[in-house]
């Protein structure tokens, strides 16, 4: 048989003892001054400072943080140069790509370049030859010397860049000369520089 429950303080709740304040952590206590000696002597006893350091019930302040120097540079990193232009060195191109990318023209010269220095011409008809090689590539002339204009600058280019091409530089401008001298002899050479720049002629050992 579970035996009774004591009858002491059943129906009374028990007295809870009044908690004592805590001494604020924050005041530091101040220590209380050394009387001075009632002897003989006359010599004084100074007051004790409170501790700086370790125990003993002074607020220790925390040390502050010495930032030496600046802050670190972070470093920018820019965009990497790219080269002027990538080109194929095994296939060439036709006369529409270099006319669809003049920069690669600047790239490859350092300038534009002139019909009349490139070939060595100092009369070309019907153009003059102060005329840019752009401007020789997007000419809308559609006579035979057009033509030798536009795929023989083609040829001239490709000629400089792609290592097998059909033609050397310098037979692209001696062939490019030779075929001034009439309309029929520059539509003739210019379809052969337009087989050339679109790969249909044999490559160059």
């Amino acid at each position: 048989t579970p035996s009774n429950p004591p009858t002491g303080n059943c129906g009374t709740p028990p007295s809870v003892p009044t908690p004592t304040t805590p001494t604020d952590p924050t005041t530091p206590s101040t220590p209380p001054s050394a009387s001075p000696p009632t002897g003989g002597g006359g010599g004084y006893v100074p007051s004790p400072s409170p501790p700086t350091s370790g125990g003993g019930g002074g607020i220790l302040t925390p040390p502050t943080p010495i930032i030496g120097g600046s802050p670190p540079t972070i470093p920018i990193i820019g965009t990497p140069s790219t080269p002027p232009f990538v080109i194929d060195p095994n296939s060439p191109f036709s006369c529409n790509y270099w006319r669809n990318h003049p920069a690669i023209i600047f790239g490859l010269l350092g300038w534009w370049g002139t019909l009349g220095n490139a070939f060595g011409a100092p009369s070309l008809p019907g153009l003059g030859p102060s005329t840019s090689l752009p401007q020789a590539l997007s000419n809308p002339r559609r006579d035979g010397y057009g033509t030798l204009y536009r795929e023989g600058t083609a040829a001239l280019l490709n000629s400089m860049v792609t290592n097998r091409f059909a033609f050397t530089t310098n037979q692209v401008r001696e062939s490019f000369v030779s075929a001034l001298g009439s309309n029929k002899a520059a539509a003739a050479q210019g379809r052969v520089f337009q087989m050339a720049n679109e790969g249909r002629l044999k490559p160059r050992n």
